[in-house]
Formats: C-alpha cells, sequence, structure tokens
C-alpha cells in the first residue's frame, strides 16, 4: 500500500519523543516466554492523536489509518466473517516498525484478527508459516496473516512469522484488525480459561483476552478499560 516516501513522512512523525504512540521503553515478548524482540516500533491509532501535533501532521497519519482501516474492511467482507468480530478502527493499529542490523522478531502469532502488510523493505527477512486464506482474500493482500484472535473465531490457524537478523536496517509498517472489545468470545477452552484467570462469572470478552495476553507479552503494560 505504502512506498519508501511515504513509510519516511511517518517514520519522520511517530519516532519522536512527544508522540503517545512511540514508548521505547516497553519491550516486546510476542510469546509470553521471556524472549525479548529487537526491534523499534511506534503505533499509529486513533487514540495517540486527539490533542497532539499540529493540524498538518495529525491529518497526514489520520489519512494513514484509514487508509489501512478501508483495506482491512474490505478483506474482511470478503472474508465473510461473523459481523461482531469485524475490525473496529477504535482499537485497530497500524505499527511502524525499525529493525537495527541484527534486530530480530522471534517466532510468534499476532493477537488480531489478520494482519495487513502495508510496507517492507527487506520481504525475504520475512518468513512466515502461511495458513490457508479464500483466495479472494489473498489477491487483495497475498502477505495477510492470521492471528489468533482470527483463529478463535474461525478464520482459520494462525500464521506463525518472524522477522530475521540482517546486516542492513529494515523497516516495516503492518496494520493490526481489532474487533470490538465489547464482543464475546466464542464458547470453548479459551473462553473457560480467561474466565478462570479473571475469575469473572459473565462471558469473557475481547477485552478481557487482550489484557491477559497483553500482560505477559510486554515489559510495561496498563490495562485496557
Amino acid at each position: 500500500m505504502f512506498k519508501i516516501a511515504e513509510y519516511d513522512l511517518i517514520h519522520s512523525l511517530v519516532f519522536r519523543g512527544d508522540y503517545p504512540g512511540y514508548k521505547p521503553d516497553v519491550k516486546e515478548l510476542p510469546n509470553g516466554d521471556g524472549k525479548v524482540d529487537r526491534k523499534k516500533y511506534a503505533h499509529v491509532s486513533l487514540k495517540y492523536l486527539a490533542g497532539w501535533g499540529n493540524c498538518i501532521e495529525r491529518m497526514a497519519l489520520l489519512q494513514v489509518i484509514f487508509m489501512a482501516h478501508g483495506l482491512a474492511e474490505t478483506i474482511y467482507q470478503e472474508w465473510g466473517g461473523p459481523q461482531a468480530f469485524r475490525p473496529d478502527i477504535r482499537y485497530s493499529a497500524l505499527r511502524v516498525l525499525e529493525y537495527a542490523p541484527g534486530d530480530l522478531s522471534h517466532p510468534h502469532q499476532d493477537f488480531d484478527l489478520f494482519t495487513n502488510m502495508l510496507y517492507r523493505d527487506a520481504p525475504k527477512k520475512f518468513k512466515a508459516e502461511y495458513s490457508e486464506v479464500p483466495p479472494q482474500v489473498a489477491a487483495i493482500d497475498p502477505y495477510c496473516h492470521i492471528g489468533q484472535l482470527g483463529e478463535l473465531i474461525g478464520l482459520g490457524k494462525a500464521t506463525t512469522h518472524q522477522v530475521l537478523t540482517s546486516s542492513l536496517p529494515q523497516h516495516s509498517m503492518v496494520y493490526f484488525s481489532i474487533p470490538d472489545w465489547d464482543a464475546k468470545l466464542p464458547p470453548g477452552a479459551e473462553a473457560d480459561r480467561i474466565a478462570e484467570f479473571f475469575k469473572i462469572l459473565r462471558p469473557p470478552t475481547v477485552k478481557d483476552w487482550l489484557n491477559e495476553r497483553m500482560a505477559r507479552s510486554r515489559t510495561a503494560f496498563k490495562a485496557y478499560e
């Protein structure tokens, strides 16, 4: 979706101290197993833009979010997933990534419904065990990969993927599609596990599930409310 000039512009806006979606002190342990990724990232989402920057800066990032979310909505419609779990722009996020020489991302699965690759300058360093997606989805984004929430609602098996080290810097952007936080998890073992973890009697929600996953995959995390 994006070219290097557009990536460079977005990069210049989000990797700076006054942008609230950039938290350089927070490290990611994508599998919650103690293995810390080496990378720099910032998130572009609606919650970070209110009151930040000037008009031109906000509009630039808003345009990027709407373009990425439009792609996600189109894909989900073609996929035919349950309406209760369609991507919600309030909770979805675009991630801007930079890998210094020697940096890497350990093998993991994303937490979302699915992830769209919007830009990558070193595609051979991205390795994925792609799960089968409908042909109409692959035609729109051949790099679309299924997340753990997608597997929970029946889109297919979550895709394990990683970023390999390189002697050169690497840059990429992806879009994480997240449904309404209030959507109830489908009945089953995962819903039962989350209910037991939080000691709740009601059906657990997407927000409950994300809070549990995020708490064990970040070096610092404030629970979603």
